[in-house]
């Protein structure tokens, strides 16, 4: 009975499936599925929510730009502008004058600007103008960010409306660097070990995850002036996010993945407000922590997905700090939905 019993509850939910060429409900975002290799909206709330099937698959990388219905990925190694998300005009563009697939893609705030960066490959380009009249400007070198003395990427950010952009270089030359048009910097700070950066919401500041301390490095972005800001108690940070809270105070958010004692894992989300320097609150997580990129109206992305068993971890801070996961449920492209179905009654 119970073989039987699933086989018809699958046909009912392939056939719900394909009447809605378009998603319904609320969505939270839209995410690259790394197993699946598709672009796939994330729907539901904390703690029920669940992926929609593939709306873009065959990709070897994507990204797409926080809060938006557009992204960027690579096929075949053609670089696509793949517009439309959850409707029923999804539209790719050929971005001819990318000149390699990177590791990962840092988006400004309001999606305007993409910055393709390789940290094996040491180098970064921008794409701005997204999504209307998207621009590709020429690939730095990161070893040239240093004047020449073989420094390199560890770290990139943009600023919430794409108009400036920051990169920390390690080495010789371990500083952080700034530019306006994504070809051009200028030394903002000399940093040891600058493995993440968040702009604030103004744009006045650059936050530095400095790893080698540890501790965040605020620096005015017109003066050059800065402060340090310890990070007491808080082992191996890896990724660092700048909020606004609802009281008009900045807050920064650091992942950090500590050692593990007695079977128990130490990675936390440390909530710290920057005027007073004072830690709000440690959200302890179960699971190693990855990145701190931005995803929903409040959420971030903590663990993407790796492997096929992993499911997608996020962090939201509404109604209270918290992580929360989509389970890793495998839906199949819809042309292989009834024959797998069938395939199951064999």
């Amino acid at each position: 009975m119970r073989p039987a019993l699933f086989l018809i509850l699958g046909f009912i939910y392939a056939a719900c499936l394909e009447a809605q060429p378009s998603l319904t409900g609320p969505v939270e975002a839209y995410t690259f599925d790394a197993p699946t290799r598709s672009l796939r909206a994330v729907f539901g709330f904390p703690g029920a929510a669940s992926f929609s099937p593939p709306l873009r698959g065959s990709l070897e990388f994507a990204s797409v730009a926080p809060r938006q219905t557009y992204g960027i990925g690579f096929q075949r190694g053609q670089s696509l502008l793949i517009s439309g998300l959850g409707s029923s005009a999804l539209s790719t563009r050929v971005l001819s004058d990318v000149e390699a697939q990177p590791e990962g893609i840092a988006w400004s705030g309001d999606g305007s600007l993409a910055i393709l960066y390789s940290l094996t490959g040491n180098w970064l380009q921008t794409i701005s103008g997204l999504p209307s009249a998207p621009a590709v400007g020429k690939r730095v070198d990161g070893s040239a960010l240093g004047g020449g003395l073989g420094g390199v990427l560890a770290s990139v950010a943009a600023d919430a409306q794409g108009k400036q952009i920051a990169a920390g270089v390690t080495g010789d030359a371990g500083a952080v660097y700034q530019s306006s048009d994504g070809e051009t910097f200028t030394s903002l700070k000399a940093v040891t070990k600058p493995i993440a950066l968040a702009f604030s919401s103004d744009a006045g500041t650059l936050y530095v995850l400095d790893g080698s301390v540890p501790q965040v490095v605020a620096i005015n972005v017109s003066t050059h002036g800065y402060q340090s800001i310890p990070l007491a108690g808080l082992a191996n940070p890896v990724a660092i996010q700048a909020v606004e809270s609802s009281q008009n105070s900045q807050q920064l958010y650091i992942a950090a993945n500590g050692a593990a004692a007695n079977g128990v894992a130490a990675s936390v989300i440390r909530i710290l407000d920057v005027q007073s320097q004072q830690v709000v609150t440690d959200v302890p997580l179960s699971f190693q922590a990855t990145s701190l990129d931005q995803f929903g109206s409040n959420s971030f992305v903590v663990a993407a997905r790796a492997q096929a068993g992993n499911p997608l971890w996020l962090f939201t801070s509404t109604p209270q700090p918290g992580a929360y996961f989509v389970p890793a449920i495998q839906l199949p492209h819809p042309d292989r939905r009834h024959a797998e179905v069938l395939g199951g009654a064999r």
